[in-house]
Formats: structure tokens, C-alpha cells, sequence
């Protein structure tokens, strides 16, 4: 089931997954988007849930991969 979601990523989760891609820490994107950091890191989990990800980088590879983000 390789590179495949459980369930479609929502716009918080690719967001995060944009702005992490692109350096941003959690704690950036926490300043940046003025989104609690506890919203930040359940948006972090559902997304390496749902890409089946061990961890943000490789949410971040499977997502890109997929054309979700660039």
C-alpha cells in the first residue's frame, strides 16, 4: 500500500506538510499561521497517519511524491 493515503490529506495537513517542506520548524509555523502548536502537531500526525509515514520527512517525501505539494 506503498504511497498511498488511508484518507485524503484536509488543508491544515498540507499546509503544514508545504510550509515544513520548505524549512519551516513547527514552531514557524506556529508564528506564521497564528494556529496553536498543539493544532500544528495533530495536523503533523494525521498526516504521517494517513501517508502512513514513520515521521514528518517521510510524510513529506510520500506527499510530494503524490503531486500534493510541491
Amino acid at each position: 500500500m506503498k504511497d498511498q493515503m488511508l484518507h485524503e490529506l484536509d488543508p491544515l495537513e498540507l499546509r503544514c506538510l508545504s510550509l515544513a517542506a520548505r524549512g519551516r520548524t513547527r514552531e514557524d509555523i506556529t508564528r506564521e499561521t497564528d494556529i496553536p502548536h498543539d493544532r500544528i502537531d495533530a495536523a503533523f500526525e494525521q498526516a504521517m497517519e494517513k501517508l502512513q509515514a514513520d515521521n514528518v520527512a517521510e510524510a513529506i517525501f510520500r506527499a510530494a511524491r503524490m503531486d500534493l505539494i510541491s
